[in-house]
């Protein structure tokens, strides 16, 4: 069951109404009731409703978001490397463990052997807002890789 309740409904500021999915809106006390018995996904979306991000709760991105990702990137983010992006790993650059999020901005395509060499091996990754992929070795030289 699947119910999309607005914040201010949920702590109590609001009456607006939730959503069940398949049936459509149910009254605000309802929709609490529900969603403190359930299981949480944040999703937060604009003023018009239209989603954002899936939160920090949930690991794995969607198949549109890794979709997404392999599309941008097109092939594997490190220097040097380049494997298909449809063959690689998705990687939180922030690793989730550490706060990084699963959203466009901190997913990349790494193929195993550069996914690897990122968690075992010491190094640093970047990405600058353009896209570009910056790889600091663990001696502190930096590598770049512009935007697919």
């Amino acid at each position: 069951m699947h119910i999309t309740v607005p914040f201010a409904t949920a702590i109590g500021l609001s009456d607006q109404p939730g959503e069940l999915e398949g049936y459509g809106p149910i009254p605000a006390h309802v929709a609490k009731v529900l969603a403190a018995e359930g299981v949480w996904t944040w999703l937060r979306t604009d003023g018009s409703g239209h989603l954002l991000d899936l939160g920090r709760t949930r690991y794995r991105p969607t198949k549109a978001l890794a979709d997404f990702v392999i599309a941008r990137d097109k092939t594997c983010r490190t220097p040097g490397c380049h494997r298909p992006a449809i063959t690689c790993d998705l990687d939180h650059i922030v690793p989730f463990a550490a706060g990084g999020t699963t959203d466009p901005d901190d997913l990349h395509a790494l193929c195993e052997t550069h996914h690897k060499l990122k968690h075992h091996g010491h190094w640093h990754v970047e990405r600058l807002p353009d896209g570009t992929t910056i790889w600091i070795s663990p001696t502190g030289h930096r590598y770049e890789k512009p935007p697919g």
